[in-house]
């Protein structure tokens, strides 16, 4: 294989690895389960994996850097959440109860999720895949005219597919008021032309930041966002709450920007917060469900050990 076809393929399956499975939102549990699971690893490949690809290319050819790329990301968050999962108006999804906390009547979301879940997809399901995955194989364009055609196809079958399931069994064969999608569709509009003409001159640059800071930093600032939804309890009322994830999620970005931090670093410490979000929830499962998550957490930290071990790129955000 390749070094670009090797490339393509890490990040493809790194994203939706990442997003669902690293999570502990899904389980290889065995027959039939097995079947299953790995039908739904395709799936997600075609939709998280494309997208990532996609977000990527775009960004690598414009010549522009992390600003792009994360504000595309947004994009591609309120597109899943907002128009086909819907989760950001559905009050019941999967019978859970995710916009009481914070209930903002007049927009039909809870601010709490709201803010929570693009974050996930932003740091998580894309820009974290990227950053790795850039980290072993550099940050040149990797899709040629053929490749950016069928992986825009993927996306395509990937989101009818996710909407499909997502009114299936999200509860209720819920679909959101037209206001709700409209305002939604506005919105992924608006954030790709703000990512397209915006921030043009902040393209890519060599200049090395501290790597262990930035490791600290991406795993500090992740472990206290999360903390804080878990733990709202704590915390207090949904607004304080809402307005402790914003704040931490403006001074993070903030300060990486300042601070030209590498990106593997951010990532490293970002994925390893979400390996302890895995086993937490896995244990809860039971035996099997650990072992499992244990599996697949191993399988997460041996990718960042060969990844640092790789020649620094230096892709700074």
């Amino acid at each position: 294989m390749s070094r670009r076809l090797a490339a393509i393929a890490t990040l493809a399956t790194l994203s939706p690895f990442t997003a669902e499975f690293l999570l502990g939102d899904q389980y290889l549990a065995g027959p039939p389960e097995l079947g299953r699971q790995l039908g739904m690893f395709a799936l997600f490949v075609a939709f998280y994996g494309a997208a990532a690809l996609l977000i990527r290319e775009v960004t690598c050819r414009m010549g522009r850097g992390w600003p792009t790329m994360l504000v595309l990301s947004l994009a591609f968050a309120v597109f899943e959440e907002g128009l086909l999962t819907q989760t950001l108006f559905n009050p019941h999804y999967l019978g859970l109860d995710l916009l009481s906390f914070g209930y903002i009547p007049a927009l039909g979301i809870g601010a709490p999720w709201t803010v929570y879940v693009l974050t996930l997809h932003v740091v998580w399901s894309i820009g974290t895949p990227i950053a790795i995955a850039e980290a072993l194989f550099g940050r040149e364009p990797w899709l040629k005219k053929v490749g950016v055609s069928l992986w825009s196809v993927a996306f395509v079958l990937g989101s009818a597919a996710t909407f499909g399931i997502g009114y299936a069994f999200g509860g209720t064969h819920f679909i959101a008021h037209p206001a709700q999608l409209g305002t939604a569709a506005l919105l992924v509009v608006a954030l790709v032309v703000l990512a397209l003409r915006a921030f043009r001159r902040l393209a890519w640059t060599s200049t090395p930041g501290n790597p262990w800071v930035a490791f600290a930093l991406g795993l500090g600032a992740t472990v206290a966002f999360q903390v804080v939804l878990r733990e709202s309890e704590f915390f207090g009322p949904a607004w304080l709450v809402t307005g402790l994830m914003l704040a931490l999620s403006v001074i993070s970005t903030y300060v990486v920007l300042r601070m030209r931090t590498p990106a593997f670093p951010l990532a490293a410490g970002a994925l390893l917060t979400y390996c302890g979000l895995g086993l937490q929830m896995a244990v809860k499962q039971g035996g099997v469900a650990a072992a499992e998550q244990v599996i697949l957490t191993l399988v997460a930290v041996g990718l960042l050990v060969v990844t640092s071990r790789q020649k620094p790129s230096f892709v700074t955000v």
